[in-house]
């Protein structure tokens, strides 16, 4: 291990090890997801070529001498400078396969699948996804604290922070009190799909129960802790399965969302585009009585594919100093502790500024204390089943005659991964006992709505599987019935209507759905799930309208893109 990670890195491995003992089940069964679209740029100045979920960097100068196939964390789309560097002092070029830490488990679990090196967010991901024992070397890159990050003016109002940015100490009960007060909405990835999520989540239950120890079983049992960060989560109005997205949403309407918990690296790339477009930054406040941290390791899969050497060259570039300057420049931590290596370089001043409530001090980094193995898998299951706020989620289902035979079968094999109890468990996003799914078929028009309440799907799939495709694709109806059955009391939901189609609708309907979006008020998430001949510009437009996204089910197994979305939800 280099030496710029030691420190405070053991006690993140143990806390990533652990939370990967409770994801494992999930992530076994969990292959590659298909590519997927965003409104959202990834706001990051990149050299690099490829896709949202694929780039390739070249070596400036010279033909490379091998390509290393990297399945790599989404946030590592931040730090592409650092990696073009490398590329170019190393001659070896890498194509980045961004994807979920649970994908990249999944994909060790394989045998590496055709991946030469991974590189999570967090070790755990290579400690419980390397059963066959075939990563070599990896080795931290960086560090980054898991963080709120809350707009200078909220966290002004809310007595944290003063006008110059500077931050009072703030614990995870004064968090719930704002919370609670109405005072603080954020958002957050999921805890059961993301490492960020899972490792906030872990912090915020630890220090509600004020003690400097581990979590244990009679915690989870203990209802006045449980019942606080059910309270606390309450304050989660919109979730996310990517915590890179998760920022792209938030620079792309600062209006409407003023806070998230997040890397720190994150919420500083945020600030850059939030202050450049002349919005109001967000503030880094660092949870005083427990927070987690992220370790960005890369290590080699040995496949027998003999690229050993290129990857050594690789590694050594990004460790290098100049490397570890773009680092530092982008917002990650190189040095011992958490501590900043090149902390007078003016760059990484700009990174890392006091106005943004950003504290390079290492003794912000308190880590939590960590649980066994078995109290994590025990409090995911908590919070997806009990925990978490609820979800509302309308699913928008094209029948029409196009969609006969495999198109049915794939939507109906993608619901019931989603839905159905006893296989949705298995990676972690069953429904709860508050959660309401209801189906809206569609064709030429839509159909009467089928809705369950809580773990009881069954019906709501047995008419999914019964109903037969025929007519045409009418998507903006489907969607207006979505609206017009909205629960009352959507702050009580992280509401989200989910769309798939293989076809393109009519564009006749589209202003007078545009404009009821509008008229009501809500900041709905439309999220699309496209197969056979559906419009992307058509369902982008819909992503833009609503500050949702596209997924691509063309190609893969639909099932787990259908799993993804609840990620989202």
């Amino acid at each position: 291990m280099s030496g710029t990670i030691k420190g405070s890195r053991d006690n993140v491995v143990r806390l990533l090890r652990r939370v990967a003992a409770a994801a494992t089940v999930a992530a076994a069964s969990l292959g590659l997801l298909a590519a997927c679209s965003s409104p959202f740029g990834n706001g990051s100045d990149q050299t690099a070529s490829g896709s949202d979920k694929v780039q390739t960097f070249e070596p400036a100068e010279g033909k490379a001498e091998a390509t290393l196939n990297i399945a790599s964390g989404s946030e590592n789309k931040e730090v592409a400078d650092a990696i073009q560097k490398a590329v170019d002092d190393s001659g070896v070029a890498v194509t980045m396969n961004y994807m979920g830490s649970l994908d990249i488990m999944g994909a060790l679990k394989n045998g590496g699948d055709t991946y030469d090196a991974v590189w999570p967010a967090s070790s755990m991901w290579i400690s419980m996804g390397d059963t066959k024992h075939i990563v070599k070397d990896a080795a931290s890159t960086s560090t980054t604290p898991i963080v709120f990050g809350i707009a200078k003016s909220k966290a002004e109002q809310l007595g944290w922070a003063d006008s110059s940015g500077k931050t009072q100490s703030v614990k995870t009960a004064d968090i719930l009190a704002a919370v609670s007060s109405g005072k603080l909405k954020f958002s957050m990835t999921s805890a059961t799909q993301s490492n960020s999520g899972a490792s906030a989540y872990l912090a915020f239950m630890t220090a509600l129960t004020g003690r400097d120890e581990p979590l244990t079983a009679a915690d989870l049992n203990d209802t006045t802790l449980t019942n606080q960060v059910a309270a606390l989560l309450k304050g989660v109005d919109r979730s996310s399965g990517s915590s890179d997205w998760l920022k792209d949403m938030v620079v792309a309407s600062p209006d409407r969302f003023d806070s998230m918990v997040n890397y720190e690296s994150l919420v500083i790339q945020a600030d850059k585009q939030l202050t450049k477009a002349g919005h109001d930054p967000l503030v880094a406040i660092y949870p005083a009585d427990g927070i987690a941290v992220s370790d960005s390791p890369l290590g080699y899969v040995d496949r027998g594919q003999n690229l050993e050497d290129a990857f050594a060259k690789f590694q050594k570039a990004l460790s290098s100093k100049d490397s570890k300057l773009l680092f530092e420049r982008a917002g990650r931590r190189t040095g011992l502790g958490g501590a900043l290596a090149y902390g007078s370089d003016s760059q990484v001043q700009q990174s890392f500024r006091a106005e943004w409530g950003i504290n390079t001090s290492a003794d912000t980094l308190k880590t939590i204390a960590l649980p066994s193995a078995s109290v994590i898998d025990q409090a995911l299951t908590v919070y997806q089943t009990k925990l978490r706020k609820p979800s509302y989620t309308i699913w928008v289902v094209d029948y029409s005659g196009s969609m006969n035979g495999e198109g049915k079968d794939g939507v109906v094999s993608g619901l019931t991964s989603a839905l159905d109890p006893t296989k949705s468990a298995q990676y972690h996003i069953e429904p709860s006992g508050e959660d309401v799914n209801v189906l809206i078929p569609f064709s030429s028009t839509a159909e009467t709505p089928v809705t369950a309440h809580g773990t009881d799907t069954g019906e709501l799939l047995r008419q999914a599987e019964e109903r037969a495709a025929t007519g045409g694709t009418n998507i903006y109806d489907g969607l207006n019935s979505a609206f017009s059955i909205l629960p009352s009391n959507l702050d009580d939901y992280t509401t989200a209507v989910v769309l798939m189609t293989d076809g393109q609708s009519s564009t006749s309907s589209r202003q007078s759905f545009t404009d009821r979006y509008h008229a009501s008020g809500h900041d709905l998430p439309i999220f699309s799930i496209m197969f056979g001949d559906a419009d992307p510009a058509q369902l982008n437009e819909l992503a833009k309208l609503s500050n949702a996204k596209v997924f691509d089910g063309r190609s893969g197994d639909l099932a787990a893109v259908f799993r993804q979305v609840k990620g989202f939800n």
